[in-house]
């Protein structure tokens, strides 16, 4: 384990933090807003510690494998510290506890609150909230691959540890270049989405709030009634088209802005394709369900569905309607869109849709040959044929991810009495999700849950945005071996 470069990236990123910190900080003083100091009293923690860390040489020898685990599992837990700190300082977060569970659900993008009067927090705070749940989308250790280049301490293991997908795509030669074309596509879209939600009749804060937690599908809001509070069909539905685009894989993206604006780009990716199909039967078999059982404005139910849908599958976690009154059916396609996630390469949480669609095509094609034994029959992806390593790594983490959700579901439910809370709140922790179901749905918070429970699901949240394996492999003893 190469400890020295651990700790001097650990004080880099922590560097990084430190800097994004002052940017509320010279907001809060501006105003002359009462969360200055906690701001302040953070970013010289951070600072101090990031400046002690970095002067550490660094090893010889580039990181290996475990070692990049190791340092993307602490840089997450990390960032979680440090980012709670500002709230830690302030009157609105009664506990560490709670300051920890708001910041690292911030981090991982998942947008579970303990919060119960938001739009009391000062403007500074809830930039804060935001800029937590922007940095984490992309990620933060991939940023510091973007802007500390000359560190050459092995970047695609870091890479590869934290972006989520079956494999990590590089889009250029170097890492380093990798890092910053997806951190360059991701500030274009997020600006354009500020100036949309902006002339959409927001304000430059709710603009730049929502554009930051819309675009890292993270679901923080500066409303207490989340986007409904706005009560705009218009913002609604651009926030629909922003989620689903930051639920795509954002190599997709980038080919699309830099290499020639071509629309097959995106028409001839599977993943894609599976992806979109979800959303258009999710929402179409969900508003019919509704439509026959409850009725309603046909407009309105449509609007509603297919902004939760997309909420949702992207794990991002906003509301405009209490899913929880919706008939059964549409309860389930939700809890089943939960777990699926987005694209792989892209800010969402979930498995993801290229496993299930993966092993979907597994299933048929084992089918097939229960009925014909002679027959040879491969999977393939984008003409090419895929690996069955590939299939039997998917096949395994779906079997890890679920062991990983009914041990968390045990745990939790030494503290919740209610089963539809200790499995919806599990769900939507691990998943990055944030709202869930039973007294943790889309119009409660997760204030009442006890100190136990909270941490286990900060804990689910930071295994789910890394994927799970990058944070077990430090439990065995052979990573710390020599």
């Amino acid at each position: 384990m190469q400890y020295a470069s651990i700790f001097k990236m650990l004080g880099l990123i922590t560097g990084v933090l430190a800097i994004f910190l002052l940017i509320p900080a010279v907001y809060a003083f501006i105003l002359g807003t009462e969360d200055f100091h906690g701001f302040l009293y953070a970013f010289i923690i951070a600072a101090v510690t990031g400046a002690l860390l970095a002067l550490i040489p660094k090893s010889k020898h580039s990181l290996k494998y475990r070692d990049s685990y190791a340092l993307v599992s602490f840089g997450w837990l990390g960032a979680g510290f440090f980012g709670c700190l500002p709230f830690y300082f302030s009157s609105a977060f009664p506990s560490f506890t709670d300051a920890y569970f708001e910041s690292i659900s911030g981090f991982t993008t998942t947008g579970a609150s303990i919060l119960t009067n938001i739009e009391a927090l000062p403007p500074a705070t809830l930039l804060w909230r935001s800029l937590t749940q922007w940095l984490g989308g992309m990620g933060i250790i991939v940023f510091a691959l973007a802007i500390i280049p000359y560190l050459n301490i092995g970047g695609m293991g870091i890479f590869q540890a934290e972006v989520p997908g079956p494999t990590a795509e590089k889009l250029t030669p170097r890492i380093q270049d990798t890092a910053k074309v997806l951190w360059v596509v991701y500030l274009i879209i997020t600006i354009v989405l500020i100036a949309l939600l902006w002339f959409g009749g927001m304000t430059v804060l709710d603009a730049i709030c929502h554009a930051f937690t819309a675009m890292s599908t993270g679901g923080f809001s500066t409303k207490n009634n989340s986007v409904a509070g706005f009560n705009s069909p218009f913002i609604e539905w651009v926030l629909i088209v922003f989620m689903i685009i930051a639920g795509m894989n954002f190599a997709l993206h980038y080919r699309f802005l830099f290499k020639g604006f071509k629309i097959k780009i995106y028409s001839q990716d599977p993943e894609l394709g599976f992806y979109l199909l979800v959303i258009l039967f999710a929402v179409t078999s969900v508003t019919i369900t509704i439509l026959i059982q409850q009725g309603g404005d046909v407009a309105k139910v449509i609007r509603d569905v297919f902004f939760s849908v997309s909420s949702i599958l992207t794990t991002t976690g906003y509301g405009t309607a209490d899913y929880e009154l919706w008939p059964i059916y549409g309860q389930f396609i939700l809890m089943f869109v939960m777990v699926m996630g987005g694209c792989a390469g892209s800010t969402a949480g979930g498995i993801k849709s290229v496993r299930l669609m993966l092993v979907l095509k597994y299933m048929y094609s084992e089918t097939l040959k229960l009925l014909h034994p002679n027959l040879i029959r491969t999977v393939k992806m984008r003409n090419a044929v895929v690996d069955r390593y590939v299939l039997a790594n998917i096949l395994g983490f779906i079997f890890i991810y679920t062991t990983v959700m009914a041990v968390s579901i045990l745990l939790v439910s030494f503290q919740v009495d209610d089963m539809v809370t200790a499995i919806g709140s599990v769900i939507a922790s691990l998943g990055n999700i944030g709202p869930g179901f039973g007294t943790v749905g889309p119009t409660e918070n997760y204030a009442h849950l006890g100190k136990f429970t909270k941490w286990i699901l900060s804990l689910d949240m930071v295994m789910g945005r890394l994927e799970i394996l990058t944070i077990l492999i430090l439990f065995l003893p052979k990573t710390w071996r020599k």
